[in-house]
């Protein structure tokens, strides 16, 4: 997918700016993930592109250095594979909840579960969950919840889902594809879903396969990378979803001092590099020319 720097043994031998493709266990907290490869690695600067939740896995990208400038733009769609329980519903939408309600599953057809998976693909307004780090009156409501503070009207917001597909289904569980716009909740979803087919559900294994534009399938686990046996996509590698313009002298002069570059630069984000391939900045496209909206490097 990009060009990778391969670390052997002594893992300290790292780009100073990069990201790091992590596979993340069931049972491990994202931050607490986070702070033992920033402790492993002797990383002083480390953020991550989106939480999962402690029962959750599959890939978080660890972007750190300078790198984490680029956190915007990474994430925007993610991909999971959701697997739900119909007729449980648990007080966190999951497993690690208790059991607040019990139904009797019906015998639903293929059919009917995928005409129900329809009515959430496109735009709509979800209720986030009790149990999330969202605010209410300037604390997160999981910390009400945990106080056992009833919260009445959860906030809503407005969440994207692109796909959502059936994959496979042996009631009570089934199993569902769904790439998703950031900020979308899968927990909620699977509540949703239990709600409109009139027996409940919450949410009972989540993996993450894709946080855009990264793919688990080149991630580590922690064990490897405590052993020195992981890779590094460096900062220049770092956006290969976006378009590329490579700069001359002047126009990288102009560029990283806040100047339009002219040409022929369709609306849109691009990165921006010199002929080395070192990553200038972001750039933003207005047909004939092209605005810096983010700066890295002066060289």
């Amino acid at each position: 997918m990009n060009s990778r720097l391969k670390t052997t043994g002594f893992q300290h031998n790292i780009p100073s700016d990069g990201v790091i493709l992590v596979d993340k266990s069931p049972g491990i907290r994202t931050t607490e993930l986070l702070n033992e490869v920033k402790k492993v690695l002797h990383l002083k600067k480390a953020g991550h592109a989106g939480t999962l939740d402690p029962f959750a896995e599959g890939l978080v990208a660890i972007l750190y250095g300078k790198t984490t400038k680029l956190m915007e733009y990474i994430g925007k769609f993610k991909e999971y594979i959701c697997t739900v329980r119909l007729g449980v519903i648990t007080d966190t939408d999951d497993p690690d909840g208790e059991v607040i309600e019990e139904y009797v599953v019906p015998e639903f057809s293929r059919d009917k579960i995928e005409e129900v998976l329809s009515k959430f693909q496109g735009k709509f307004l979800q209720k986030v969950p009790l149990y999330s780090a969202v605010k209410r009156n300037g604390e997160r409501l999981y910390r009400k919840a945990r106080r056992g503070e009833e919260v009445r009207d959860l906030p809503e917001r407005e969440v994207y889902i692109k796909e959502i597909e059936l994959l496979d289904y042996s009631l009570p569980f089934f199993q569902i594809r769904c790439v998703a716009h950031r900020g979308t909740y899968m927990r909620s979803l699977a509540r949703d879903i239990g709600k409109a087919l009139g027996c409940g559900a919450h949410l009972s294994k989540l993996v993450r396969i894709k946080v855009e534009p990264y793919n688990i399938n080149n991630a580590w686990k922690l064990n490897d990378i405590r052993k020195g046996n992981f890779e590094v996509i460096p900062l220049q590698d770092a956006l290969p979803h976006l378009s590329t313009i490579t700069l001359e002298e002047e126009g990288i002069w102009d560029f990283v001092h806040g100047g339009k570059v002219r040409g022929f630069y369709p609306e849109g984000l691009y990165q921006v590099k010199d002929r080395r391939g070192s990553l200038l900045g972001i750039g933003k496209g207005k047909i004939y020319a092209v605005q810096p909206v983010k700066v890295f490097y002066r060289p």
